[in-house]
């Protein structure tokens, strides 16, 4: 929205343009309440997942996240 706020031609722009460059990611071993508050705080709806090696292996979503948190009974007084 910057960019087109800017007046930036959208069609020349790239991914490397207006990607976030502050690398927020997780690894596998993250716990999904700390995965949700990272998207909550960032204001974004996925998260990279970086293995051992540093290499993006898949992404979590916000979806993702609800339907763990749904499949454990979070927040509904039942235990995991």
């Amino acid at each position: 929205m910057r960019a087109l706020a800017a007046g930036k031609d959208l069609g020349k722009l790239t991914a490397g343009d207006i990607m976030r460059n502050d690398q927020l990611a997780v690894t596998p071993s993250t716990r999904i309440e700390e995965a949700a508050t990272k998207m909550e705080m960032h204001h974004v709806f996925n998260l990279p997942v970086i293995d051992q090696n540093g290499v993006v292996a898949y992404s979590v979503s916000r979806h993702d996240l609800l339907r763990a948190w749904i499949g454990l009974g979070v927040g509904m007084g039942l235990d995991p």
